[in-house]
């Protein structure tokens, strides 16, 4: 994909546009770039978009206009981690992505009213356990006394893809916003007569600064511009405090009457603001006075990651006048070319809603992280530039959750987007920041979660055929060697997250024992990460490499305890240093006994969810985390009648037992769809006798976790993984293990998918379909049987391809796998 076709379409017309960049500080060239631009997609895709849904309970995604992967994310901020004390503030786990709607769903439908609103900033995470951005936000507002805060009614709310439109209460204020992929435009309509103001405040974050002092900067450039830069030490920031940074750059349909800098961030001063003087300050915040009269206030904003004349690039190429329709059905058509990707017929409309707007969740991100002139900063804080045919810099990577689906649907609706993505990874490895990023946001490594998830995405693109496998294994293997010393570029406190010490463990002791923090989820994950390094050595011809890290990725079967049947966490008794915890006498750093905690009468009880065994949750889950050689799983759990055995006696687990953590939800006895390590677990069902169940604990999930409504998510939307789940499922299949190229066969909703997989089109077709009819009969892949555990391989996705189902509502019907190699 050469760089020059990387940016959203300014005009729905045939033909190329030639969009010029103007000159900035540091580089005198001129960039033209050409856009092509397609007037074919069919825009009726959008109507099954919902962009409330995951608003509301732990989905934590925002209603705001966003484009597929754009930089800006504008959306209202009604729950904040910090600053104004209210009630809202209380909560900083609702704050994650700036909204979260307080309507009573559940009782009456109680819809909220005078929900709490803070102003409408650029910058937003989609669907995360944690909380970040909120950046450059303004608020309009007509009374002195409404400046700090307002608030909405939710049945004035209205969000489609690519815009929002709501009215503030206090005064009236009729909103309207919509994107490009680097500008936000706003549009406000204040009442016949009253007072016309605009806040615009850079000291606002959805998270806190982690007590560092930031410093901001704001200039009025002329009647009509105004530009600035806001520096913050957030999540993002991790441990090193070292300060994100952007850049913005406003224009305003009318002139400025007048301007005053805020006064402590609260209020404005009595000193108006001079142009072209730079305003420097913490917590700063600018109050803009227009003329009184009738017409709509209209702010175009471009931001940068680099300096403020990015941000005035991004505006001229992307918004370079003011027309708000046009931007609007800009951002509508780019959504509408992303989601025609798979065309569904058959299902409720509900069921369409939500595979659409699963969709349109999966594509916010990872976001299109560059200047239009190709500029951007990279992990390490210098400045690059990309050149022409150079692979786009990207950002917001969740890799722990997102390598599960997200990319692996990727690599079958487009393959080269996917091949970007991973190439993206390879570069910031190879030259750039030095490792694989875990958890990246805006140029900044947070170290967030376990493991180096990033490898599974890498060998999945590899063992598909989508990357060349030596720099592919050349940019992963360094995050699986334990030292340090080799990475002085990278913050020793992130760099401790990026290889934590439990690798130590892994490595030479074949056990993560305690008390290491989250110690078998930690074994774990490095087994089956070192596994895909295995697949990227065979791959590359690599001989050495893949014995020794095939060899690691059983490690994990350390922790494997016979007796309870569970992953369990060990402990260093005499020379034996992967010894059971029962009898040891081992303790904590408190000197506190460790049995009580994972014992009772005797026994492992699995149902703790002690924080230094495990992450987000407990032994019932992670026991099939050992993905990499599920013959092996099988084997440990006594075959196939013991793995059917363990898979029933999870399902039907008590929900309401043992401790839970606020990641746990989604239950179904112990199998907990809300968080990633179980999404894969249901398919294990095609390993068995009973293979009927894959149908209804699918049917299941779909029914009761994923409905059109803004409480519809389960769980945390985790940045595109809940939904890529219900996309690959609804379709009728799901990979188990990304890196292995197999997929294992489901329950699919619809009577056919039109998947659009790049080279032409591959179908999906469910005969004798239907809500009750639930139940595989048969199923051919391109006119074959299924291959052992009733699976395919991504190899036979290819143009003119069919995965044919016949459906049945009789269980006895139901087809059986073959389960002999």
């Amino acid at each position: 994909m050469k760089f020059k076709r990387t940016l959203v379409a300014i005009s729905v017309m045939a033909g190329f546009i030639n969009i010029t960049g103007c000159n900035n500080d540091n580089n005198t060239d001129k960039s033209a770039i050409e856009i092509p631009v397609s007037s074919t997609v069919d825009l009726s895709v959008l109507k099954h978009v919902n962009p409330m849904i995951g608003t509301a309970a732990s989905g934590h995604t925002f209603p705001g206009a966003v484009v597929p992967a754009g930089m800006v994310q504008l959306s209202p901020d009604t729950f904040i981690g910090s600053g104004i004390d209210h009630e809202s503030s209380l909560n900083p786990w609702h704050s994650a992505s700036g909204y979260w709607d307080a309507s009573d769903y559940e009782n009456n439908n109680i819809i909220a009213t005078n929900i709490p609103l803070y102003g409408f900033s650029h910058t937003h995470l989609s669907g995360t356990g944690a909380t970040d951005l909120g950046d450059i936000l303004i608020l309009p507002y007509s009374d002195i006394s409404n400046h700090n805060i307002n608030d909405f009614d939710k049945e004035n709310e209205l969000a489609s893809a690519g815009f929002y439109k709501t009215k503030l209460n206090k005064g009236n204020i009729e909103v309207e916003l919509t994107t490009t992929k680097r500008v936000g435009l706003h549009k406000y309509i204040f009442e016949n007569g009253a007072e016309r103001n605009i806040k615009i405040d850079l000291g606002h974050t959805l998270e806190n600064n982690n007590g560092a002092t930031v410093k901001n900067k704001i200039e009025i450039i002329d009647d009509y511009t105004i530009r600035g830069k806001k520096t913050s030490t957030g999540w993002f920031q991790g441990q090193d405090h070292q300060g994100q940074e952007i850049f913005f750059y406003a224009k305003f349909n009318e002139p400025v009457a007048k301007a005053f800098l805020g006064k402590d961030g609260n209020e404005p001063s009595t000193n108006e603001m001079r142009q072209g003087a730079v305003y420097q300050g913490e917590d700063l915040t600018t109050f803009l006075q227009f003329e009184q009269n009738n017409k709509p206030l209209e702010i175009r904003v471009g931001i940068s990651p680099v300096n403020w004349h990015g941000a005035q690039k991004n505006l001229e190429a992307e918004a370079p006048t003011f027309d708000f329709a046009q931007v609007k059905k800009d951002a509508e058509h780019a959504w509408a070319e992303k989601l025609s990707k798979i065309k569904v017929e058959g299902g409720t409309e509900a069921e369409k809603t939500n595979f659409y707007t699963a969709m349109y969740h999966m594509m916010i991100a990872p976001i299109e992280f560059y200047d239009v002139d190709g500029r951007y900063v990279d992990m390490l804080g210098t400045v690059r530039t990309l050149k022409d045919g150079d692979v786009p810099n990207y950002s917001i990577y969740s890799t722990w959750d997102t390598f599960r689906a997200v990319h692996p649907m990727w690599t079958i609706i487009d393959p080269k987007q996917a091949t970007l993505y991973v190439k993206d990874l390879i570069r910031k490895s190879n030259d750039e920041f030095g490792m694989l990023p875990k958890w990246e946001g805006h140029g900044s490594e947070t170290g967030t979660m376990i493991g180096y998830p990033s490898t599974a995405i890498v060998g999945d693109a590899v063992t598909k055929g989508l990357v060349e496998p030596q720099e592919a294994f050349e940019a992963s293997v360094k995050s699986a060697h334990y030292r340090p010393h080799n990475f002085p570029q990278i913050n020793d406190g992130i760099l401790e997250s990026l290889m934590a010490g439990q690798l130590n463990y892994h490595v030479n002791e074949t056990c993560v024992r305690i008390p290491n923090w989250n110690s078998v989820s930690y074994s774990l994950e490095f087994s089956f990460y070192d596994w895909t390094i295995a697949e990227m050595a065979k791959a590359a011809g690599n001989i050495e490499a893949y014995e020794e890290f095939k060899a690691r990725s059983y490690n994990s079967l350390s922790h494997w305890d016979e007796e309870s049947g569970f992953f369990v966490p060990k402990v260093q008794v005499g020379d034996n240093k992967c010894a059971s915890i029962l009898g040891s006498g081992a303790t904590d750093w408190d000197g506190n006994s460790w049995e009580p905690k994972f014992y009772k009468d005797g026994k492992y009880d699995p149902y703790v969810a002690d924080a230094y065994a495990f992450t987000e949750g407990n032994a019932w889950q992670w026991q099939w985390a050992f993905m990499q050689d599920l013959d092996k799983l099988t084997e440990i759990m006594g075959g196939t009648f013991g793995l059917n055995q363990k898979l029933n006696n999870l399902f039907t687990a008590n929900s309401n037992q043992g401790d839970q953590h606020q990641d746990m939800t989604g239950y179904i006895g112990q199998y907990i769809h809300g968080n990633e390590p179980s999404h894969h677990v249901i398919y294990l069902y095609n390993r068995t006798t009973e293979s009927y169940k894959v149908q209804e604990y699918v049917d299941q999930v779909n029914d009761q976790f994923y409905k059109p409504t803004p409480d519809g998510i389960i769980g945390n939307e985790d940045v595109g993984q809940m939904s890529a789940w219900y996309i690959m499922s609804a379709l009728g299949f799901y990979q188990i293990a990304p890196t292995d190229p197999t997929y294992s066969i489901g329950r699919p909703l619809f009577d056919k998918a039109t998947v659009n997989i790049g080279s032409g089109t591959f179908t999906v077709i469910a005969e004798n379909n239907g809500p009750d009819n639930l139940y595989v009969k048969s199923v051919t892949i391109n006119g074959k049987p299924l291959d052992v555990f009733n699976t395919f391989k991504h190899e036979e996705f290819k143009a003119g391809g069919e995965l044919r189902f016949v459906m049945t509502n009789d269980k006895s019907e139901a087809m059986q796998p073959n389960l002999t190699k």
